[in-house]
């Protein structure tokens, strides 16, 4: 297996509130996690970090997964607890008061990957020259879409589409997502929104597609994502279910 986990403050924020993370257990099982916080201050940043190092904590303690309902249950259960540390956290001081943060996991187990999310961060599968996306955004925007009130290209630069419905550590209860693919000559994309709002589709498939080593497309999709975009936190691990990986990225 092999992962590349990039996060960069773009052209023009101050602070990163992105975060990824990943912790491979063996050759057969890893976890990547990757959060995008908001809040004032610096407390999008705590709550970002928050989330992921509690979960990639959690995973490191937990014993190895059975089968998929084991997985589904402890992904519902890490993301909500996740989601109450915050939300003490936030309690503590009025400069942490409304923090929160996005989140998206993928464990993988041999040939199959996991995914959970909440917010709008994105998994991506692609495979044969295709990007497919795993996860479906709680935005207000996806909403107006699924009922056919606004189009997906009107989608794109609407005023109001980065309006969450639901985020870790803001929200009263949240609905945590479940997906699982088979990964099997495919990559995987988690990213925050830095990146998808700064690339077209076409742009990163260009790119993915390109016969050049995985550190080097994670290069050049920051590189791209700055270039034609930036105005955000960008935040990706691309993940190949192939080869070995390190076994703890650096915080």
């Amino acid at each position: 297996m092999e992962i590349v986990a990039m996060s960069d403050v773009g052209n023009v924020r101050t602070i990163n509130q992105d975060y990824v993370r990943y912790y491979q257990k063996n050759e057969y099982e890893s976890l990547v996690v990757l959060c995008d916080g908001m809040g004032g201050h610096n407390a999008g940043e705590i709550a970002s970090q928050m989330v992921g190092d509690a979960i990639v904590e959690q995973y490191v303690k937990h014993v190895l997964f059975e089968d998929e309902k084991m997985i589904h249950d402890w992904m519902l259960e890490v993301v909500n607890h996740a989601h109450w540390l915050v939300k003490n956290k936030s309690l503590e001081s009025p400069d942490l008061e409304g923090m929160g943060t996005t989140v998206v996991l993928a464990l993988f187990k041999g040939e199959h990957v996991y995914v959970s999310h909440v917010g709008d961060s994105r998994a991506y599968l692609y495979r044969h020259h295709q990007l497919i996306q795993l996860t479906k955004d709680d935005t207000l925007v996806n909403v107006l879409v699924d009922s056919g009130t606004i189009s997906k290209d009107e989608a794109f630069n609407h005023p109001q589409k980065n309006i969450l419905l639901q985020a870790v550590g803001v929200s009263e209860h949240l609905e945590v997502s479940y997906t699982s693919e088979n990964v099997k000559d495919a990559l995987l994309l988690v990213c925050s929104d830095g990146l998808y709002n700064s690339l077209f589709d076409s742009q990163i498939i260009e790119i993915l597609q390109s016969d050049i080593h995985l550190e080097e497309k994670g290069k050049q999709l920051m590189e791209a994502a700055n270039t034609f975009g930036g105005k955000d936190n960008i935040g990706f691990a691309l993940i190949l279910n192939e080869g070995v990986v390190n076994n703890e990225s650096d915080k």
